[in-house]
């Protein structure tokens, strides 16, 4: 389905061909009751590559990634990247609002070949292959399924291109939730992947604020199985934290107005929420303070009732970090599409390993 919508029928291209030619032979191999999950699953990141790799970078999209840059070639230089008025964003000296562990991933790729455009583009790719890799413990049909689904999400795709960074920050949180599928095998696999688990997850709470919902919800969940989850969380929050004290300790005043930017930067109402679809009937100025009220307290009150429910498998705490976030977008006075496409990357996790539970590996 995605080859005949996505093939230029003028100029069709040898790759979507041949993907449209893949997919018709696993198609025959499937009815023919052959064993096709795993196929599925790789067809899935070969579809999800193409759609991704073959669009164009979006010209004047969104300032995350210049401003991202910027703060790396302010750290190199050595100043600190939140003491500092950015000339990237727009506005002029808007705050960068995200934590350490955001510039940190795209240290690499950003010093190795001096743009970071297209890093979206891979971490939405190694989202898809991460469901795929899931296949080994949840069954590699369910796997290939949500694998397609995300890899032919054209919004998913769309926003590898247009400068934001929920993409990758998302896809810590994945690799997070899948590793920790695997942390029930023996040792030293499982010990292994128990470490990646907390690493992964450790890093997304240092790279965006989201990821605090999702981080004790999986907490939740490992003490529930009896997991090592006071190792877990020493792991994980180990990570964040030492990323994130150095520059809370270079300029504490500095750091933490940034990061309160992130709640009070944008001063008018926008975006997928319930105050701009409002504010074409009635005026909401008069409700802002109220919404941002409502919208701490609510998220608080569901993450406390959520910490006191029995969390059983990996995907339910996944499933529910998602549900949690979406109440905060909503009551948002400026939501973008991106967010979104955060919450539905950890949902679709949360649907692959939705019967898994993090179990400790023997003799953790």
């Amino acid at each position: 389905m995605w080859s005949v919508g996505a093939i230029d029928l003028m100029r069709p291209s040898f790759e979507r061909m041949g993907l449209l030619l893949v997919g018709i032979a696993l198609g025959a191999a499937g009815a023919l009751g052959r064993d096709v999950g795993l196929g599925a699953g790789l067809y899935a990141i070969a579809v999800g590559g193409v759609e991704r790799i073959q669009r164009d970078l979006l010209e004047s999209g969104s300032d995350v990634l210049p401003a991202t840059a910027e703060a790396i070639d302010v750290l190199m230089s050595g100043r600190n990247p939140y003491d500092h008025v950015m000339t990237s964003t727009n506005p002029y000296g808007s705050p960068f609002v995200y934590p350490p562990g955001a510039f940190l991933f795209y240290l690499l790729p950003y010093r190795g070949t001096g743009d970071i455009g297209r890093v979206e583009t891979w971490a939405g790719i190694l989202t898809i292959a991460a469901f795929v890799v899931a296949g080994a413990r949840v069954g590699a049909g369910r796997a290939a399924l949500i694998a397609m689904l995300y890899a032919v999400w054209g919004i998913a795709a769309f926003r590898t291109t247009d400068g934001g960074n929920d993409v990758a920050a998302a896809l810590l949180v994945v690799i997070g939730l899948v590793a920790l599928a695997f942390a029930s095998l023996e040792r030293p696999r499982g010990r292994i992947a128990f470490v990646v688990s907390a690493v992964a997850l450790g890093w997304s709470l240092a790279f965006k604020q989201f990821a605090v919902i999702v981080w004790p919800m999986v907490l939740r969940h490992l003490a529930v199985a009896g997991a090592p989850w006071r190792r877990y969380a020493l792991i994980s929050g180990g990570l964040a934290a030492a990323m994130i004290l150095p520059f809370l300790l270079w300029s504490p005043p500095a750091f933490l107005r940034q990061q309160l930017g992130a709640l009070t930067f944008h001063d008018q109402v926008w975006g997928a929420n319930l105050l701009n679809t409002l504010s074409q009937r009635w005026p909401v100025e008069g409700v802002l303070g109220l919404f941002l009220w409502l919208e701490l307290a609510a998220t608080g009150a569901l993450v406390w009732l959520a910490l006191r429910s029995r969390i059983a498998t990996i995907g339910s705490a996944a499933l529910i970090g998602a549900a949690i976030l979406v109440v905060p977008l909503l009551l948002a006075k400026w939501t973008t599409q991106s967010y979104y496409v955060y919450a539905a990357t950890i949902a679709a996790a949360g649907l692959v390993l939705i019967d898994t539970p993090g179990e400790a590996a023997p003799d953790a």
